[in-house]
């Protein structure tokens, strides 16, 4: 019967201090939050440096990376295309690349309730890379 009195008046001081201190968590998208530097964000893949080689998607430990052959784009196997929803953030795929053609950005990943809104499709810049393009966007063409 004494463990009962215990914990209200845990439970009570718990209260309290929650209400006393200011909340630990941000109000995000309304407050931008600040990321740690070395953060990995979402994959920024520069097709003026990708030479088609696979390797990112050979070594991507979760299958998020495939390559997809596009016409007026000949470089090696094809152009990479990043499904988010599989990626583990663990930029392997930047590691293993010999060109050093991707890069963690400080862009947080989105947050879609369709799983196809998170598929970077690099292929719609494979056409404007012709012409000096390189620029990642996504599926919904957002840069």
């Amino acid at each position: 019967m004494r463990l009962l009195p215990a914990l209200l008046k845990d439970a009570i001081r718990t209260l309290l201090r929650a209400v006393v201190r200011r909340p630990a968590t941000v109000r995000y998208p309304e407050e931008k939050i600040e990321v740690p530097k070395g953060f990995r964000g979402q994959h920024m893949i520069e097709l003026d440096k990708c030479v088609g080689c696979g390797l990112c998607a050979r070594d991507c430990p979760s299958g998020a990376i495939v390559l997809v052959k596009e016409p007026g784009y000949s470089r090696g196997l094809g152009v990479p295309v990043v499904d988010l929803s599989k990626c583990i953030f663990c930029f392997q795929c930047a590691e293993s690349c010999p060109k050093g053609a991707i890069s963690p950005t400080q862009q947080l990943a989105p947050v879609a309730s369709d799983p196809h809104d998170l598929v970077l499709d690099f292929r719609v810049v494979s056409v404007s890379h012709v012409g000096g393009g390189g620029q990642a966007r996504q599926a919904g063409g957002q840069a």
